[in-house]
C-alpha cells in the first residue's frame, strides 16, 4: 500500500497539478490562446516607444492658427498625439483581458489610475485651460493604461524588464546626444557659477533644439544619472570584457555629464543610487562599503570635500529657500485649500501659480487634491515596501529577478522628486521609472505564488507520510544481539 501511495505522489508531480485542481472555467469568458490576446514583449515595447515619441511636444502647436508653420512644426504637432494613441491601444487590450484586470486594479496601479482619472475630472471642471489640461492628463493616463495592459499577460515579468531596458537605453542616448551637442551650441545654453571648482552649468532651458524646447540642467542631470545607474551593475559584474569596456565608457560619459549639469538634487540622488547598488549584493556588501569608506578618507585628506561644497552650492553658501522653491511651496499650500479634495487639474501650477511647482509630492496634491494625491503616494509607498522586502530583506534565489539598478533608479527618482515634479505629470523622469511599479508588484505575485505552492507541497508530503505510516504500521523492532551470535532462548 505504501508503494501505491508513492506512485500516486509521483504521478501527481508529473502532471504538475499535485496541489489543487484547475478552477472551473467561466461560461461567459471563453478561453483564448495567450499569445493571440496578450501584450507580448514587442507590443509592450511599441506602446512605450509611442510614449517617448510624444515627449517634448504638446497640443499648443496644433491649436496655433498658423499650424503648421513648417515641416518640423508639422512633425512635432502630429507626434503630440502618439501617447494618446498608445493609451487607446492599451485600453482595447485591457478590455480584451478584462477578466484579469481586477486583481491589478486593486493595488498600486489602480491607485495611480484613480489619481489620473480624478485629475482629468478636475482638469475639465476647474482648470482655466481645460483643453490643454485634459491633453496632459490624457498623456498621463496613457502611461497608467499601458502599465495595466502589460501586466495582464500570463508572465509579464520579462516584458516589463525589456521595457525598462528600452527606456534606460533612451536615457543613455539622450545623455550622450546632449553631451556631444554642448560644443556646437555655444555659450547661450550654458551658465557659470560664481566660485565653484567646476564653473560650467550646462543647459539653462533657453533656445530650442530641432524645433523642441531645450532642456534645463536638471533634466540633463536626470538623464545622465539614470544612464550611469543603469550601466553600473553590469560594469561591476564579471563577464564579457568588451561589454564591460563599453559600459565603462557610457558610465564615464554619464558621470562627466552629471558633473557639467550641476543639478544639486540629482547629485545627491545619484550618490544614494550608487549606495543602493553597492549594498544590493549581500556577499559583497561589507567589502564594498569598506572600500568606499577608505576612498572617502583618502579624498578627505586631499581636500575634496571643501571643493565639493563649493561645487555643490555654486556660491559657497547654503540657500535655505532652495533657489526660491520653498516660497513657491508656501504659496501653493495656501492655495490648495481652495480646492483641497480634487485639486486644480493637470498643469494647475502653471495656471494658478504661474510657475513650476518643483516638488512632486505637493504637485500631485495640487493637481488631484488629497483624494487623488494621497492615492498615488500610497501606491509609491507600497512599491517601496516590496522593493525593500524582495531586493534586500528576502532576496529570491534567482538573482536575475532583482536587478540592483531597479531600486537605485527608483530611489534616484524619489529623492529628486523633492525639488522636481517627476512622477506628478507626463515627464521624462516618470517615463524612465514608471515600469518599476508594475515590475515590483508582478515580482511580489510570483514570489507569493511560489511560496504558496511550496507550502502546499510540504503539506501534501506530510499527509502522505502520515498515511504511509498508518498503512504500514510502526517499524518492526529487531531482537537484541548476543555475544557470539547466539539466539537468546
Amino acid at each position: 500500500m505504501g508503494t501505491e501511495v508513492e506512485k500516486t505522489l509521483q504521478l501527481k508531480r508529473r502532471a504538475g497539478r499535485a496541489v489543487q485542481p484547475a478552477p472551473p472555467v467561466r461560461q461567459d469568458a471563453p478561453v483564448m490562446p495567450a499569445q493571440t490576446i496578450g501584450v507580448s514583449a514587442w507590443m509592450a515595447i511599441t506602446l512605450w516607444s509611442l510614449l517617448w515619441l510624444g515627449y517634448n511636444t504638446d497640443i499648443s502647436r496644433v491649436l496655433n492658427p498658423y499650424f503648421p508653420a513648417d515641416t518640423a512644426d508639422l512633425i512635432h504637432g502630429v507626434r503630440a498625439f502618439f501617447p494618446i494613441l498608445a493609451g487607446w491601444i492599451a485600453l482595447i487590450l485591457i478590455f480584451v483581458r478584462s477578466n484579469r484586470a481586477f486583481y491589478w486594479i486593486m493595488g498600486p496601479i489602480g491607485l495611480m489610475l484613480f489619481y489620473a482619472v480624478l485629475g482629468l475630472a478636475s482638469s475639465a471642471t476647474i482648470s482655466p485651460e481645460p483643453t490643454i489640461a485634459l491633453y496632459y492628463g490624457a498623456n498621463y493616463l496613457a502611461i497608467i493604461l499601458i502599465l495595466l495592459a502589460m501586466v495582464l499577460v500570463k508572465d509579464p515579468l520579462p516584458d516589463l524588464l525589456k521595457v525598462l531596458k528600452l527606456t534606460w537605453g533612451v536615457s543613455i542616448i539622450l545623455t550622450i546626444s546632449l553631451l556631444m551637442s554642448v560644443p556646437f551650441l555655444g555659450s547661450p545654453v550654458s551658465e557659470e557659477s560664481e566660485i565653484a571648482t567646476v564653473r560650467l552649468k550646462t543647459y539653462n532651458g533657453s533656445g530650442s533644439i530641432l524645433g523642441m524646447a531645450s532642456t534645463r540642467n536638471t533634466g540633463f542631470a536626470r538623464y545622465a544619472a539614470i544612464s550611469a545607474l543603469a550601466v553600473l551593475p553590469g560594469l561591476l559584474r564579471k563577464g564579457n570584457i568588451y561589454l564591460r569596456i563599453v559600459l565603462g565608457i557610457i558610465f564615464g560619459l554619464s558621470v562627466y555629464a552629471e558633473i557639467l549639469a550641476n543639478g544639486r538634487t540629482e547629485i545627491l540622488a545619484f550618490i544614494g543610487g550608487v549606495a543602493i547598488i553597492m549594498g544590493a549584493e549581500k556577499a559583497r556588501r561589507t567589502v564594498n562599503f569598506m572600500a568606499v569608506i577608505g576612498a572617502l578618507i583618502l579624498l578627505g585628506i586631499r581636500g575634496f570635500f571643501s571643493k565639493f561644497f563649493l561645487y555643490f552650492t555654486r556660491t559657497g553658501r547654503l540657500d535655505p529657500t532652495l533657489t526660491g522653491r520653498t516660497e513657491t511651496w508656501e504659496v501653493a499650500w495656501r492655495l490648495l485649500w481652495k480646492s483641497p479634495w480634487v485639486g486644480f487639474g493637470f498643469q494647475g501650477d502653471r495656471y494658478f501659480l504661474r510657475q513650476h511647482m518643483h516638488d512632486a509630492f505637493l504637485h500631485v496634491l495640487f493637481q488631484s487634491g488629497f483624494l487623488g494625491g494621497l492615492a498615488i503616494l500610497i501606491a509609491l509607498g507600497i512599491t517601496w515596501y516590496y522593493i525593500f522586502y524582495y531586493f534586500f530583506q528576502h532576496q529570491p534565489a534567482d538573482r536575475s529577478l532583482i536587478p540592483p539598478e531597479i531600486p537605485a533608479i527608483f530611489l534616484f527618482v524619489t529623492i529628486s522628486s523633492i525639488t522636481e515634479s517627476t512622477f506628478a505629470y507626463f515627464s521624462a523622469a516618470w517615463l524612465l521609472s514608471a515600469p518599476i511599479v508594475p515590475y515590483v508588484m508582478v515580482l511580489h505575485r510570483r514570489m507569493r505564488t511560489a511560496s504558496m505552492l511550496a507550502a502546499k507541497e510540504r503539506s501534501l508530503r506530510i499527509r502522505l507520510a502520515r498515511r504511509k505510516a498508518r498503512f504500514l504500521g510502526p517499524p518492526v523492532e529487531e531482537p537484541p544481539s548476543t555475544p557470539g551470535g547466539a539466539i537468546p532462548v
